[in-house]
């Protein structure tokens, strides 16, 4: 009995550790997670859905329509003339009236009016614009899950270089910790002064400063990736890869072959769809030239009584007239106002061209100076590299060298600060390999 409780209690506890555990995401777990919750993905799909219920309403306009009307009204008091009495009886004595009353007090009326718009130049050019509209829709939504993507990669690499920093720069207060504890023995025996201690103090306090501030960073790194991701902010999160293999995976060569292909940008073909847009709005105006062609059916009926029990009654029963009719309208003349819209449809035409032309030469040239980006960064990362690697054994030499009495302290905080500086610049070069990368893969059409 109590194994079988105890078990129970272990099952329970890695329940309760599975439940609150952090969620890991490698990269492209998170990319994926931020194509399905990023919140302007949300916006831009729910504009597809409205694109969609704009057609159906647009194509309501030319279904044939029909619509009942019902009304009812009872006269409290009904109106009363008064007629001389000779116009109903000639016998009547001169200056006699009488006191007609005209209508009744109840009257009910009903009918129903069927119509049609059998031809509208501007209804048929409208539906094929929705059409174009559905299709910027869905462009745009592409557009968002681009710009999702690509802040997502950037801040998670974000993320991933300051935590290396962060690494880093432990471990160099570890090595000075180790520098300082053997420079206070050679003080206490009197074979150094107390500031060569001081100095090693003073850069270790500096290198503790620096990564309180790094720890903070990190901490809005990871918040701004959560927030790109449309993940709650305030819950925890592990990233599960590592940054060395995400760099290798983005220092890897583009080939020489690799071309910019404009048909397959995004913006290009927002701005394709843009022209396609204002060249309906044109053939729009145009239309309003054109005559308009509708017909309608329409049916009228009422009931009028003075006693209320008598509406049902058929001998009240008044009919008001069935009428089909066709309706014909022929612009003739429009104060040249019609002239001027179609002229200012032209006009903006002509500005999306030109735009288009200067869009085409920016994206090739951002996709040129990409590519050499990415080049520069990743050589810039290769020296990086090496430079890390001669400080790193200049201060192994310059320890040796101090250890030994043949060396200064100078000479060893010098060899920090070089190796530190060398750090640092190797730091930025991931960064710009990484950032580059990014940049290169979206210009390239590669998300």
């Amino acid at each position: 009995m109590k194994n079988s409780v105890f078990l129970l209690l272990l099952l329970f506890s890695a329940a309760i550790q599975a439940q609150t555990a952090p969620a890991a995401f490698s990269l492209q777990q998170a990319t994926d997670y931020a194509l399905k919750n990023g919140y302007s993905i949300k916006n831009a799909a729910t504009d597809i859905e409205i694109a969609k219920k704009k057609i159906t309403e647009m194509r309501g306009i030319g279904i044939p329509q029909l619509r009942a009307e019902a009304g009812f009204q009872d006269f409290i008091k009904v109106p009363v003339s008064v007629i001389e009495a000779s116009a109903f009886n000639p016998s009547a004595p001169p200056n006699s009236f009488l006191r007609i009353p005209f209508g009744v007090q109840y009257n009910a009326s009903y009918g129903y009016t069927a119509s049609w718009l059998a031809f509208s130049g501007e209804y048929v050019v409208g539906l094929q614009a929705t059409k174009v509209y559905l299709d910027i829709s869905k462009s745009n939504l592409r557009k968002s899950e681009i710009e999702v993507k690509e802040s997502v990669m950037r801040s998670y690499n974000t993320v991933l270089i300051l935590k290396e920093n962060k690494r880093i720069l432990e471990e160099n207060i570890t090595s000075i910790d180790q520098s300082i504890e053997q420079t206070e023995a050679f003080y206490r025996e009197g074979f150094i002064e107390e500031m060569d201690v001081d100095r090693l103090k003073l850069l270790r306090n500096n290198l503790s400063n620096t990564l309180q501030i790094l720890v903070q960073q990190t901490d809005l790194a990871e918040r701004l990736l959560k927030f790109n991701m449309g993940y709650d902010v305030d819950s925890p999160i592990t990233l599960s890869d590592e940054l060395k293999n995400v760099l290798e995976l983005a220092s890897t060569e583009v080939g020489d072959n690799t071309k910019f292909n404009i048909n397959a940008n995004i913006d290009a073909q927002l701005l394709e769809q843009s022209i396609v847009f204002q060249k309906l709005n044109i053939k729009r105006q145009k239309a309003n030239y054109l005559p308009t062609l509708s017909t309608f059916y329409s049916w009228r009926e009422s009931r009028i009584a003075n006693n209320f029990d008598q509406l049902n009654d058929n001998m009240f029963r008044v009919p008001g007239g069935t009428i089909f009719g066709v309706n014909i309208a022929m612009p003739i003349f429009q104060g040249f106002s019609q002239s001027a819209r179609v002229k200012q449809e032209k006009l903006s035409l002509q500005k999306l061209e030109v735009s288009q032309t200067q869009a085409t030469q920016g994206l090739n040239l951002q996709a040129s100076q990409a590519l050499i980006g990415f080049s520069s960064a990743l050589t810039s990362l290769k020296n990086s590299r090496e430079s890390v690697q001669l400080a790193e054994r200049i201060r192994d030499r310059a320890r040796i060298k101090y250890k030994e009495g043949v060396g200064s302290s100078i000479e060893v905080i010098q060899s920090e600060n070089e190796l530190l500086s060398a750090q640092s610049n190797y730091i930025n070069s991931v960064h710009q390999v990484l950032d580059s990368r990014v940049t290169l893969d979206k210009n390239l059409n590669k998300f």
